[in-house]
């Protein structure tokens, strides 16, 4: 039997993990981050991990070790995307990694309620 993990987004930016075998956190500053939290929480147990990004749910199942890497860091990419790539040339992998890397990483500014952001 798999543990089910949820991580999401709050209008902060910030990222909380979620789960019926992991501590409760809220705040993390990545996606990237809430996945470590949650690898780290279950002992790398076989998981559903469940993820809302800005609207998108999306589920990912890794077996124990979780050895599938879910997200990639700006840093660790080989090929670049373009960050507002042309709808009508794109491939559908590419606009879908744009809009992912947006949503994650939203320009700051204006006002959002949130502390610390604007």
């Amino acid at each position: 039997m798999s543990t089910r993990i949820k991580i999401s987004r709050d209008a902060c930016g910030n990222w909380s993990v979620s789960g019926e075998s992991v501590l409760s956190v809220s705040g993390l500053p990545s996606l990237s981050s809430g996945l470590d939290y949650a690898r780290n929480a279950c002992n790398a147990a076989p998981a559903t991990i469940e993820m809302f990004v800005g609207g998108m749910y999306i589920v990912a199942h890794q077996e124990r070790g979780w050895p599938k890497q879910l997200v990639v860091s700006e840093t660790g990419r080989t090929n670049r995307v373009s960050p507002r790539p042309n709808p009508r040339t794109a491939s559908v992998c590419s606009r879908l990694a744009a809009w992912i890397r947006e949503v994650t990483h939203p320009v700051r500014g204006g006002a959002s309620g949130c502390a610390g952001l604007g």
